[in-house]
């Protein structure tokens, strides 16, 4: 039977190895957790990042299925006939395949010479040129406008215009307009969690579309950090709070297609427990590997001091 003295030899052998495995285990939790912590940050972020480049993709398809309508119909041999009447028809055919909210065709002088929200032949005010009329017959291009409102409809709408060019010269402007809404739905449709916060934002600052409290926020300016940081860089990741007054990490890329920037907020306590979970499994993983540690410790003294016991 082992000795009271036999029993302290061996309380201090134990002692004195779990005094060498516990804190370099500890130190090494330590820096294996803070470097998975920083790992999963950085994980989370890419995995943002790439989740609202898929965004971006998906509204340039939007905007660029819209475009290639468009372009067809500026192909139409009503137009060169001067027959509006029939090109107003078949403008309308277009809205219900692309789900549109008018079709309007305009002359260099800004006159609205037809538009499939009202009737061929009624009176029509100018367009004003929200959607850039303009500047497709100065440069020939296609042009994405910022959000605005409808002069006829009273909605606020998003404008595609096209160039109707006839000769080498562009003779009309050929636009869509396109609901807001048509665009929430897409972010809401986009299967991230609910409490995730997307938004779309025009090159002006102004948010076009929302995927949570889009009637609230759609048609204001989204925050300053994230107009500031729009201004600075096409892509980026910073933490700040939503128009909510929520905390984010807010992960957002801007368009090369349209200018416009698909802005994701991720609320920080979503993040915590992320990675709380993952730094609890650390821990427990931890924790077995101490308890194995001092356990084979016992066992090794045991076997010490059982080879020093005389063989009766």
């Amino acid at each position: 039977m082992a000795s009271l003295t036999d029993r302290a030899h061996r309380a201090r052998i134990i002692f004195v190895i779990v005094a060498s495995v516990v804190p370099a285990t500890f130190v090494g939790v330590l820096l294996v957790g803070y470097d998975y912590f920083t790992g999963e940050r950085t994980r989370l972020e890419r995995d943002a990042t790439a989740t609202t480049r898929a965004l971006v993709a998906a509204v340039d398809r939007e905007l660029t299925g819209t475009r290639a309508a468009l372009q067809v119909l500026a192909t139409s041999p009503y137009l060169d006939s001067g027959n509006l009447a029939a090109f107003h028809a078949q403008a309308s055919g277009v809205i219900k395949q692309q789900f549109l909210i008018s079709v309007l065709l305009i002359s260099e002088d800004g006159r609205q010479l037809l538009n499939t929200a009202r009737p061929f032949g009624d009176q029509l005010p100018s367009t004003g040129d929200p959607g850039g009329a303009s500047r497709v017959f100065k440069t020939g291009d296609t042009v994405v406008s910022g959000l605005f409102t409808g002069r006829l409809t009273g909605a606020p709408v998003i404008g595609v215009t096209v160039p109707v060019v006839r000769q080498g010269k562009v003779r009309y402007a050929l636009g869509a307009s396109m609901s807001p809404e048509r665009l929430s739905t897409l972010l809401q449709e986009s299967r991230l969690p609910p409490s995730w916060i997307v938004g779309i934002v025009d090159a002006k600052g102004t948010v076009v579309a929302r995927s949570r409290e889009a009637q609230r926020f759609v048609g204001g300016q989204a925050t300053t950090e994230l107009r500031r940081r729009m201004g600075e860089v096409a892509e980026g990741a910073f933490y700040s709070r939503s128009l909510e007054g929520i905390s984010t990490l807010t992960v957002f890329t801007r368009s090369p297609v349209s200018g416009w920037t698909v802005a994701m907020g991720i609320p920080e306590r979503d993040l915590t427990t992320q990675l709380a979970y993952s730094l609890a499994r650390l821990f427990v993983i931890a924790f077995i590997v101490l308890a194995g540690a001092v356990v084979s410790a016992m066992l090794l003294a045991r076997r010490m001091f059982a080879d020093r016991q005389p063989v009766s």
